[in-house]
């Protein structure tokens, strides 16, 4: 059902709703994934700077499945970034030349982790 005329073609119409519940499904997982909407502070500063870093987050990931996914897992969500990639037991070494991220022999994603995060490391100049 739509209020637009009947003269606007049913592709013209498709396109509106399709970029309209695309939009709404970006909303829909900033809510769910990264709290967006969560405003359990009674003062407006600390729900702002939450709002401000949920934001922060949700763009750093739409960064890292931009230049680090490949095109068919581009579509991913969150819940699914954080139980692949992010949800890793690890541990940090350091020694004097470099840092090292060792990752459990036992995580199941351990292919698609490096597969993401390995074009990342060779380009970046301070690991």
């Amino acid at each position: 059902m739509t209020n637009l005329s009947d003269n606007v073609s049913p592709e013209v119409l498709f396109s509106l709703y399709a970029k309209r519940g695309t939009m709404e499904n970006f909303i829909k997982e900033a809510k769910t994934g990264f709290y967006f909407d969560k405003t359990d502070s009674p003062r407006f500063l600390e729900n702002h700077v939450r709002m401000v870093m949920s934001l922060l987050a949700y763009n750093l990931i739409n960064f890292l499945k931009t230049i680090g996914f490949e095109e068919v897992n581009q579509g991913m969500t969150i819940q699914s970034i954080r139980l692949k990639l992010l949800k890793v037991a690890g541990k940090l070494v350091q020694t004097d030349r470099r840092i090292y991220l060792k990752l459990s022999s036992y995580d199941v994603y351990q292919n698609e982790f490096y597969a993401v995060f390995d074009p990342l490391r060779r380009s970046s100049q301070w690991i």
